[in-house]
Order: C-alpha cells, then sequence, then structure tokens
C-alpha cells in the first residue's frame, strides 16, 4: 500500500511537470511563429530568421537587392524577445551587414558610401553594437575591428 501511494505520488509529481514544460515549449512556439508573422507583415516574403544561441531572441531581417535605381543594399531587422513575445529593437540601414555578436548582442556594421575626408582611420568600422540585456548601443567607432 505504502509503495501504491509512491507510485501515484511520482505520477502526479511527473505530469505537474511535464505540463509546465509542455506549456514553456507552446509558449516558445506561439512566440517564434509570431516573430515570423511580424517579419511577414513587415518585410513581405524573403525575411530571414536568425535565432541567438539559446534561442531567446531571433534576429529577423530583409535585404532587398540592388537595382540600377537603388545601387545601395537596403537592410531592415528587427530582434524579437521569445519570452517577452515582443520587439525589442528595430532599424534599417543601407550597405552594411547585421548579425549576432554574441548570445545577447547584435552587431551592425555599415559600409560608407563615398567619403570627402581621409579622417577615417582604415582600422575602424562604422556601425554598432546592440546589447539585448541593457538595451543601449554601442558605436563601433571606439572597437578597432579587426
Amino acid at each position: 500500500m505504502n509503495s501504491l501511494w509512491h507510485l501515484v505520488g511520482i505520477l502526479v509529481v511527473g505530469s505537474i511537470l511535464s505540463c509546465g514544460s509542455s506549456r514553456l515549449f507552446e509558449h516558445e512556439e506561439s512566440s517564434s511563429l509570431r516573430s515570423r508573422a511580424m517579419g511577414r507583415e513587415k518585410y513581405g516574403e524573403g525575411v530571414e530568421y536568425k535565432f541567438n544561441s539559446t534561442k531567446t531572441a531571433v534576429l529577423c531581417v530583409k535585404e532587398s537587392k540592388t537595382t540600377l535605381l537603388v545601387p545601395q543594399r537596403q537592410i531592415a531587422f528587427f530582434v524579437f524577445d521569445v519570452k517577452a513575445d515582443s520587439i525589442l529593437f528595430e532599424d534599417n540601414l543601407a550597405n552594411g551587414s547585421v548579425g549576432w555578436n554574441d548570445e545577447f548582442s547584435i552587431i551592425v556594421k555599415i559600409i560608407p558610401g563615398i567619403e570627402e575626408s581621409d579622417e577615417r582611420s582604415p582600422h575602424r568600422q562604422p556601425g554598432y553594437i546592440f546589447d539585448l540585456r541593457s538595451k543601449k548601443t554601442r558605436s563601433l567607432e571606439s572597437v578597432i575591428v579587426q
């Protein structure tokens, strides 16, 4: 009889734990679907979705093709927080790149057009790093890029 109560207790605890993890998985799955829906709504087809290493945020990027009329590649992007189910940061730029710097920050590099002065050091990259935790940007001008 005592072992029967232990078995019932184990089954109850197991079912509670599986329901909790199932709800978390469903929330993350619905947030992932929501980020894709927002990407399509904002930018149309051809959006690229890049998760960070912990799968807690997704970078949604739309890069336009260059044309004779618009020779610069336009890039629009946003960072979607899967747990908060909301957009953390959004920007767009002409000529550049965006990607994950590490699991909690993105790096945005800007390729300048024609520069009229030689003030810029060849070892410095225009752009910024956005930190997801602090929600602040830091200029790449102060960081030497290799």
